[in-house]
């Protein structure tokens, strides 16, 4: 595709040389190959034209900017407003549209993301569907193999690429974790959403976005553009919902809702959770009242599990399949994964949760479950290779990451304070911050009199301090990094993954 098409169809303006064949787009010039697009999105005029040089040298045959700067004689060049959008929209014309035709839903919200996206992804593929699902965790396409994520919503050419070789593997549906970030930078254009799901709104990213409003407007604009017939499915227990739905209905767009308190258009009633899962009754959708094990555990999961489900069956899904589905629902990589303990009778849990309201959920959740007597169906012992059927200890190790929203560490700090038995303070990516200091700001959220509280910097020595203090019936909950593999210390990245370290400690 020559580049005075994608001007003449996406806008903007070519200065220079617009006959030159197009083979892809790349927004970083160390990837450019010959025959790119180089988009050159960057803060300063001389970083634009440093930048576009270097993509030059590699054989980019154009360049995209939001602005004038200079570029060599013979290579195209072209000025267009919202050049990241352009970059997007391009991508998806070289490849020839790749999502089109395709069911494509996103989700956005600051806690859930993934484990929707992942049970939307195990509901379509019940229903007959080959789905890609794309985010934090990971991008699964359609022959089930895994591309590693670097973002949780790839750039915009980037997402494009991995939709195309979607499709080559005969993937007909599409499901994404869309972050605050993406939409801010436009990382989704290119894309037709069928359906925008909205989880729930809390604290989070305040480092980049400023303030809480700049946040939710980020969030809004998923639904903002949503063509007329979409589907937007919220939360209609989260306050910040009311704005999600009226930015999709400004779009012409329908508004489905579910709740976990009987409010929505399909809910959850009865609800009784353990650390095996949820017994509940489900109704709503064409759903008559049918009750239901989920093996997801707590209230949130629950509400993830009601997001996916309206949005499988938005697609065509049948309630049989969802309800099917449901029934033997896998949890996401790193949300509430269990650690085996080889015997010892206590329970290893590693999950994400790296923020105040994530880590209330889910601190929330094993307290009730601590609080459950022991049974076939529902109790600590399942998960904990024979934990005694009693009640035990929640000890929870968990931290803060740098060159983050600093705001939200004394809050995570009381909210373990409040819910654990035993917390455990220590490092998570510390990147170039000080560890200690990042340490002292969340204890100042804690109880300065509490006695059963150890701070340690050594996050594998903080590990290896819970195992050990953990005894029969007892849970011991790893928060902060999930799925993740690496942590990040100055300008260092570590291989380390919770998971791994807690399967070493306990032999």
């Amino acid at each position: 595709m020559r580049l005075a098409d994608l001007v003449r169809e996406v806008g903007g303006a070519a200065s220079r040389d617009a006959s030159a064949p197009i083979r892809g787009v790349q927004l970083d010039s160390r990837h450019v190959a010959p025959g790119d697009l180089f988009c050159a999105l960057s803060g300063s005029r001389e970083e634009g034209a440093r930048f576009a040089a270097d993509a030059v040298r590699r054989g980019a045959v154009a360049v995209l900017t939001d602005r004038e700067i200079e570029v060599p004689v013979g290579v195209g060049s072209w000025i267009h407003a919202s050049a990241r959008r352009a970059a997007g929209e391009a991508a998806a014309r070289i490849l020839g549209t790749p999502a089109r035709g395709m069911f494509v839903a996103g989700v956005t919200g600051t806690n859930g993301k993934t484990t929707v996206a992942h049970l939307v992804g195990h509901l379509l593929t019940r229903a007959g569907r080959r789905p890609a699902v794309l985010g934090t965790a990971g991008n699964r396409l359609a022959d089930g193999q895994i591309v590693p994520a670097t973002h949780t919503t790839p750039d915009a050419p980037a997402t494009q690429r991995l939709v195309a070789r979607h499709r080559e593997l005969g993937g007909d549906s599409l499901v994404m974790e869309v972050s605050s970030h993406a939409l801010d930078q436009e990382r989704t254009a290119g894309l037709d959403f069928d359906v925008a799901i909205f989880t729930n709104l809390t604290r989070d990213h305040l480092d980049y976005h400023g303030d809480l409003e700049s946040y939710t407007r980020a969030k809004e604009r998923l639904f903002a553009m949503l063509r007329p017939g979409a589907t937007a499915v919220v939360n209609a227990d989260e306050p910040a919902s009311e704005r999600m739905s009226a930015a999709a209905r400004a779009r012409n767009a329908l508004v489905v809702t579910y709740s976990a308190r009987l409010r929505g258009d399909l809910c959850a009633s009865e609800l009784r959770s353990s650390l095996r899962g949820t017994h509940l009754i489900l109704h709503g959708m064409g759903i008559s009242r049918t009750r239901l094990w989920l093996p997801l555990a707590g209230r949130y999961n629950v509400e993830n599990a009601l997001a996916a489900a309206a949005c499988a069956l938005v697609s065509g899904a049948s309630p049989s399949s969802i309800l099917e589905g449901l029934a033997n629902a896998p949890s996401a990589p790193g949300r509430l994964e269990v650690v085996p303990t080889n015997g010892r009778g206590f329970t290893v849990l590693v999950d994400y949760a790296h923020s105040e309201d994530a880590l209330e959920n889910v601190c929330r959740t094993l307290r009730h479950a601590l609080e459950v007597p022991a049974t076939p169906e529902s109790g600590v012992a399942h998960l904990g290779d024979g934990a005694a059927p009693r009640s035990g200890r929640l000890i929870v190790v968990f931290g803060a990451g740098g060159d983050r929203d600093k705001g939200k560490r004394a809050p995570m700090g009381r909210v373990v304070n409040d819910l654990a038995d035993l917390a455990i303070v220590t490092s998570d990516n510390p990147r170039s911050e000080d560890p200690e200091r990042i340490l002292s700001d969340i204890v100042l959220g804690m109880d300065p009199q509490r006695a059963l509280r150890i701070v340690e910097s050594d996050r594998r020595r903080a590990i290896e301090i819970a195992c050990a203090e953990a005894r029969a019936g007892d849970v011991v909950l790893i928060a902060g990094k999930g799925h993740e593999t690496t942590q990040t210390i100055g300008n260092e990245v570590h291989s380390f993954d919770d998971r791994a370290v807690a399967r070493e400690v306990l032999g």
